[in-house]
């Protein structure tokens, strides 16, 4: 038989059922989660009104309270997660102008496939706009590491 909790005990699960909700609530949109200007601790902190400290109190980190959250991993930060809702609107654009499938419709196949190019070429911006950022990135010198000359003066 499990022993009753106490007040304090009580106060805490309280408080982390707290932050399960408000991180639910803020996160409930697709890309809520890693986009810029998406919520984190101090947002979930602020709608729940509790100090950041309350949070971290019952969750080391972002994941842990997307894992309670959610039970399961956090999203991946990738090209396809940031496309998504736009994935998501396509597949409900087709949907909307389903109804001439059954007919065999060439108007249609033509409309699908136009947004189907669309979404694509969005895609593929993206990722070659990621690879310039990271060959970018790439052949920068560390700006913070001296060099050997520096130290060897030193």
């Amino acid at each position: 038989m499990t022993k009753p909790l106490n007040k304090r005990q009580n106060a805490k699960a309280a408080t982390r059922k707290k932050v399960i909700d408000g991180a639910k609530v803020l996160w409930a949109e697709p890309g809520s989660y890693k986009e810029k200007g998406g919520a984190g601790i101090r947002e979930i902190a602020a709608h729940i009104k509790m100090s950041t400290g309350a949070v971290f109190a019952n969750f080391e980190t972002k994941d842990d309270l997307w894992r309670a959250a959610f039970e399961c991993e956090p999203p991946i930060d990738s090209v396809l997660t940031r496309a998504a809702p736009e994935l998501f609107q396509t597949l409900q654009d087709l949907v909307d102008i389903r109804p001439e499938v059954s007919k065999g419709d060439d108007a249609f196949a033509a409309q699908t496939w136009r947004i189907a190019e669309a979404l694509l070429g969005r895609v593929k911006d993206q990722l070659l706009e990621e690879q310039r950022k990271a060959e970018a990135k790439a052949s920068q010198p560390p700006a913070s590491t001296p060099a050997a000359v520096e130290l060897a003066a030193a």
